[in-house]
């Protein structure tokens, strides 16, 4: 009798990990950004879009690629106007059957339309943290917040999108 409480929660625990075995597979995705600038010399923010397509290896793990816009700034320097494309790994903690935090990393090459970052294309870092939920089985939403190095400046990047799980 002493070990009840625990022999429950162990199969509880035991139970609610078989509700992510099928929580893996190929997804794609897409939505709308918002980024903002720290830089004085151009504009502070911007609106833009991105697309995403990965693979979840397990309820834990995915990785990632995503083309983004990284919006047009205009500045005293000249015009920024950029794209990035973004290699990422999504490292989750699932909370519940339908709920999962996640922080990424990853690397992101961009390209520039103007010479305001120092640079007009290069390999950068990328980081964030973000959350999704999945509405349906397949279906899901997302919002997350980036942290996009490009060249000599660095842009915030919050994200709202949708995404279907195959």
């Amino acid at each position: 009798m002493k070990f009840r409480k625990q022999f429950a929660a162990t199969l509880l625990a035991l139970t609610s990990l078989g509700a992510f075995a099928d929580d893996r597979g190929l997804y794609v995705g897409g939505g709308v950004t918002h980024v903002e600038i720290d830089d004085n010399t151009l504009g502070d923010d911007d609106n833009s879009y991105k697309a995403y397509v990965g693979y979840r290896l397990n309820p834990y793990l995915a990785v990632e690629g995503a083309w983004v816009d990284l919006g047009s700034f205009e500045g005293s320097r000249g015009d920024f106007d950029g794209h990035s494309l973004q290699a990422a790994a999504h490292f989750g903690v699932p909370i519940g059957d339908r709920l999962r935090l996640f922080a990424s990393a990853g690397v992101h090459a961009w390209d520039a339309e103007e010479d305001t970052t120092g640079d007009s294309s290069d390999l950068d870092l990328t980081y964030g943290v973000g959350v999704e939920l999945d509405l349906f089985r397949n279906i899901g939403v997302r919002l997350e917040q980036e942290v996009l190095k490009v060249g000599d400046i660095e842009l915030d990047q919050t994200s709202a999108s949708a995404y279907l799980l195959f």
